[in-house]
């Protein structure tokens, strides 16, 4: 009889789960202004170029509002960024882990960790690795942001978006990556990224929804 009752709460539990998951609708949530209004300077940084993606690359990553930009420095070292934003909407397609895209591309990972950042008194754990392609090094930071909070890894992504999909109705999320070409060339870039970091991350964080 014990069992019947069990098997009974499991049959409403996942009845339950069912309908919730069948009439659950998610809310797109916009950025609080267009990502190309970041500015196109940042001290001795200056955007150079700005890139619009084919129509068959947003296919693929389907994001809501994007930005890709590459920005020099008085010294002349240039690097790029890349901010793909996801409204969480019915459009909205999910992130794409480098993780997984790079090695799809082609890159071979030659090192990855996790370290910390400090900006304007905020403290958090960003992505740093270097990959390979071709003889070729290119150096990345990057992570993810929802409503605030900086992420490092994809299933702390995955459960943020979960939790506040059913709490909150919403799972608006972003990718920020910064990208220097050449890095086994370049004297200690992991300071040139962190000098243009520490002067855009105000106005990423400005632009995307709490």
């Amino acid at each position: 009889m014990k069992a019947h009752w069990r098997y009974l709460t499991v049959y409403l539990l996942l009845g339950l789960a069912a309908l919730f998951v069948h009439t659950h609708a998610n809310n797109a949530v916009p950025v609080a202004r267009p990502l190309t209004e970041i500015p196109t300077t940042f001290g001795d940084w200056r955007m150079v170029r700005q890139t619009e993606f084919t129509p068959g690359v947003l296919a693929v990553l389907r994001p809501t509002d994007y930005l890709s930009r590459e920005y020099v420095n008085a010294q002349g070292r240039s690097l790029s960024m890349y901010i793909g934003y996801h409204d969480g909407g019915p459009n909205s397609g999910p992130i794409h882990s480098p993780k997984h895209c790079l090695p799809g591309g082609g890159w071979t990972v030659v090192e990855e960790k996790t370290r910390p950042l400090e900006i304007a008194g905020q403290r958090f754990d960003v992505v740093q690795s270097v990959y390979a392609k071709g003889g070729n090094q290119e150096f990345f930071i990057y992570w993810y942001q929802v409503k605030g909070k900086v992420l490092t890894n994809e299933y702390a992504l995955k459960l943020a978006e979960i939790s506040n999909s059913m709490l909150h109705r919403r799972k608006d999320s972003a990718f920020i990556r910064i990208s220097i070409p050449d890095a086994d060339r370049i004297n200690e870039p992991a300071k040139v990224a962190e000098d243009f970091i520490a002067r855009v991350f105000p106005h990423i964080a400005a632009t995307l929804p709490m």
